[in-house]
């Protein structure tokens, strides 16, 4: 990559990479989804090690293209549209691959837009196989939606940080865990996103209890326009109650309340959850898919 630079991200490379990272996103699906707080966010893992698991293109000192690894398996791999055709992606995906054996995984995998053709066809020519669909849905509220309904000896109330970090920790990682190995972290990465994201307010982690047991968690994310549902998970004994529709009716009037009218998440294939978001009346907007690969 002639005439380019190559290094670790550092902490103040948040605004920078945000920025890339929404170019990229408005070039290839239309609107940026990621948020200058998203960076700063998984900038705060505990986890995070710039040197072994991140990576700056630049151009005359500017930033053009990232890489950053995420967890056990996940890679983001983002080329400015200005910078394309150089050679930048190949070169990122070699180093996703090397940084991730560095790091002792056995797998990689990234997850691309259906309008990502280039970048799907250079990882379909380097050995990656399509494992999972994935969608974006989303809801247009157009009134107040109604208060959640609850069955006999269920209630939801906000979290309390620092007093139910580890029993919401522990609903979110079975749930996800029956589907996504290895993904959801550690306890200290998931506190770290969840109440040290800029603008977190309690109310934006509702948990769903039984007795005194916490069965149900959903944490929200507050963006420009719309209440982002981040994760959404029921303990199995009780699903099948209506507690998951309820945490989304809540989320709903919550948005309602502070003037969204619009709000989102992201599922996939896996979860088997795609019938139930369309039971309260979300529709899949957008569709991706996740390419993996073994290392």
């Amino acid at each position: 990559m002639k005439g380019l630079e190559t290094g670790p991200l550092a902490d103040g490379d948040a605004v920078e990479l945000a920025r890339v990272w929404a170019a990229s996103e408005r070039h290839d699906i239309g609107e940026p989804l990621i948020t200058e707080e998203d960076i700063v966010t998984a900038f705060k893992r505990p986890s995070m090690d710039f040197e072994r698991h991140s990576v700056g293109v630049r151009d005359g000192g500017t930033l053009v293209a990232a890489g950053l690894l995420y967890g056990e398996h996940e890679a983001f791999v983002h080329v400015a549209p200005s910078h394309r055709g150089r050679g930048i992606g190949t070169w990122l995906l070699r180093w996703s691959q090397e940084a991730a054996r560095a790091s002792g995984h056995v797998r990689t995998c990234q997850t691309l837009s259906e309008n990502e053709r280039a970048a799907r066809e250079l990882l379909e020519t380097d050995g990656y196989e399509r494992t999972h669909e994935g969608w974006i849905f989303e809801i247009e509220l157009e009134r107040e939606p109604d208060a959640p309904a609850l069955p006999p000896g269920y209630a939801i109330r906000d979290a309390r940080p620092g007093h139910d970090d580890a029993d919401a920790f522990r609903v979110i990682e079975a749930a996800f865990g029956e589907w996504r190995e290895h993904e959801v972290g550690t306890l200290e990465d998931w506190t770290a996103e969840t109440f040290g994201r800029p603008g977190f307010r309690a109310e934006l982690l509702a948990l769903a209890l039984h007795a005194d047991e916490v069965v149900g968690v959903a944490l929200l994310i507050d963006e420009p326009g719309q209440l982002w549902v981040a994760q959404l998970a029921v303990a199995r004994p009780h699903r099948g109650r209506g507690l998951a529709r309820a945490l989304l009716a809540r989320a709903f009037g919550i948005a309602w309340r502070d003037g969204r009218r619009r709000c989102a998440l992201a599922t996939d294939s896996r979860t088997g959850a795609r019938a139930l978001y369309e039971h309260v009346g979300m529709r899949a907007t957008r569709t991706s898919w996740e390419y993996a690969k073994s290392l």
